[in-house]
């Protein structure tokens, strides 16, 4: 017979257990939509149909998800098709691109981190100098892109009369990469409270 005492520590054990696991805290997580084998690409979004919420998180902090990661080098476009569609905002916005590579981390809590520079350093620790973690509107497009249309030397052409100020898009974007497509990965979002960490 378990005497009342035994069952109540028990019962507190297993409650700090539940707590251990379960923060209550939600962060935002993307998905790989895509891989593009002929021009090395990956399309990522932030896909709200299969569970992203960029404005109150989806995903409690303590579960453990790899870390999206980018490097960024100033690669022109390649020359991939406008595959989203208008919303609120042009078809481009939403297809845009991060001019370089990403990357995933292994797995880890993101309550793990007490500010986005922890988050950095994680992934400078995975991947070396240059590489940080990816954001929300890391990407870039220029109105009327598509396929070779502002692609490659175009691309460069465009930044180049337009002191390289690029338009910023957001939600999804590609990058050079073939990261994993098994799970979701924490990102960063600098302009919502649904991040794991402070700024």
């Amino acid at each position: 017979m378990v005497s009342a005492t035994s069952y109540l520590a028990s019962l507190m054990v297993f409650s700090v257990m539940v707590i251990s696991v379960v923060s209550g805290k939600m962060g935002m997580t993307v998905a790989k939509v895509s891989h593009q084998n002929d021009l090395a690409i990956d399309l990522v979004t932030c896909d709200t149909a299969k569970g992203c919420n960029p404005y109150a998180g989806d995903t409690d902090c303590n579960t453990r998800l790899p870390v999206l990661c980018k490097q960024t080098d100033k690669s022109p476009r390649p020359a991939y098709a406008m595959t989203c569609t208008d919303h609120a905002m042009p078809k481009e916005f939403y297809c845009g691109w991060t001019m370089g590579y990403i990357a995933t981390t292994p797995k880890v809590a993101a309550s793990t981190f007490s500010t986005i520079k922890d988050v950095d350093a994680y992934c400078e620790d995975a991947f070396g100098p240059g590489w940080v973690t990816a954001e929300f509107h890391d990407s870039r497009y220029i109105p009327g892109m598509n396929g070779a249309t502002y692609a490659n030397a175009q691309w460069t052409q465009w930044g180049a009369t337009h002191g390289n100020n690029y338009p910023s898009g957001g939600w999804s974007y590609y990058s050079y990469g073939n990261v994993r497509n098994d799970t979701r990965f924490w990102m960063d979002i600098n302009d919502q409270p649904t991040t794991c960490w402070s700024r």
